[in-house]
């Protein structure tokens, strides 16, 4: 939730956010210097000495850092609070100085199947520096540009600063790929466990991975309104980065799309479980009404011969009372019947479990 009622440009810092970490990058095609700071002031030697720089500042725990950065790069006060803020959604704003402000949710790499959570990252772009600023301290998914500029590899070094901040856009939407996928791999498996052997455990785990898929897709669905702003604004992104952007834009569909394949599939999962959890109380059901209806018709006969019968008064006694085989006739009736029954339910095929499913292969 915003903080209500405040001035705009008032800085929130949350007590428990760790301290900055600045880190800065200096390049030129020919060369570039890696350095993190003891002091935000050391950023203006990078200013003068390189024609382009990426500062990046892990951790917002410190006010007077991040307004001394501000000052420097002369960020907005409204872009700064954005920054302090970490509730921001996905977006795209162009301010007076013609600075570009882009906010995008981070993910970090999931531990376990059950986890997932992102960061807040907020961009801010001008025409010869990128400042970058994360939620947290180190750790990120940014290191596969960090090794682009050291070792020269693409075209960051090549390119201006809108360039870099696509890169670092389009870094953060291909890091959702593998979760989203693992997030897929966690649902396959639990369809083979739900059709082998459904356990009431299993609703859980679907569960969780559902709440999981929403918090991804409320992380990404944003950031397609993002992207295609970004596209529109020709006087930052030219013509010859309109095609990545456009690039971008297509991973963020297709992440969707593989979020919404997932989301239907969970409850997809739900559904086959309460159906397998409804079959397998039929088969119990069906189960006792074998036996009970076995035993019924054994336990009258059972009871006819309980009963105390006067043999020596009453011509209507059962003869078998006195007959040296009628305790072993007797038993032997109620075995026929409860055969007989067995048969024809089995010819009827009301005994064994009748539901089989298969399982379903993710393409």
């Amino acid at each position: 939730m915003p903080h209500l009622n405040l001035p705009p440009g008032t800085l929130i810092i949350d007590p428990e956010s760790p301290k900055p970490v600045l880190t800065i990058f200096g390049y030129s095609p020919e060369s570039f210097e890696e350095r993190t700071l003891t002091h935000p002031d050391e950023v203006k030697e990078f200013i003068r000495k390189w024609p382009l720089i990426w500062l990046n500042v892990d951790g917002l725990g410190d006010e007077a850092t991040l307004r001394s950065i501000g000052e420097i790069f002369n960020i907005h006060p409204l872009a700064l609070e954005d920054i302090a803020d970490t509730s921001q959604r996905a977006k795209v704003e162009q301010y007076d100085n013609r600075a570009t402000f882009i906010v995008v949710p981070m993910p970090h790499p999931v531990a376990h199947e059950h986890e997932f959570t992102t960061e807040q990252l907020c961009l801010y772009l001008g025409e010869h520096c990128v400042v970058s600023f994360q939620q947290t301290a180190p750790g990120d998914c940014l290191e596969v540009i960090r090794e682009r500029i050291r070792h020269k590899k693409g075209r960051v070094r090549t390119s201006n600063a809108a360039y870099l901040a696509y890169a670092l856009v389009d870094t953060i939407i291909d890091a959702f790929f593998p979760i989203v996928s693992k997030m897929g791999d966690s649902l396959d498996a639990l369809e083979a466990r739900i059709m082998e052997d459904s356990k009431s455990s299993q609703i859980f785990d679907i569960r969780a991975v559902k709440v999981n898929l929403m918090r991804v897709r409320r992380a990404v669905w944003p950031m397609r309104d993002a992207i295609l702003n970004m596209t529109n604004m020709d006087q930052v992104w030219g013509a010859d980065l309109r095609p990545y952007l456009r690039d971008a834009a297509d991973h963020v569909a297709r992440l969707m799309d593989l979020i919404e394949t997932d989301r239907m599939m969970a409850s997809d999962l739900m559904e086959l479980y309460l159906n397998s959890a409804s079959n397998r109380l039929g088969e119990v059901n069906k189960f006792l009404t074998v036996v009970a209806t076995i035993f019924i018709p054994v336990g009258a006969i059972a009871s006819i011969y309980g009963m105390n019968f006067d043999v020596e008064h009453s011509a209507w006694n059962m003869p078998e009372l006195k007959w040296t085989y009628g305790y072993p006739f007797a038993l032997g009736l109620m075995l026929t019947v409860a055969t007989t029954f067995l048969f024809v339910f089995w010819r009827r095929g009301w005994l064994g479990n009748q539901f089989q499913g298969s399982k379903r292969k993710r393409k």
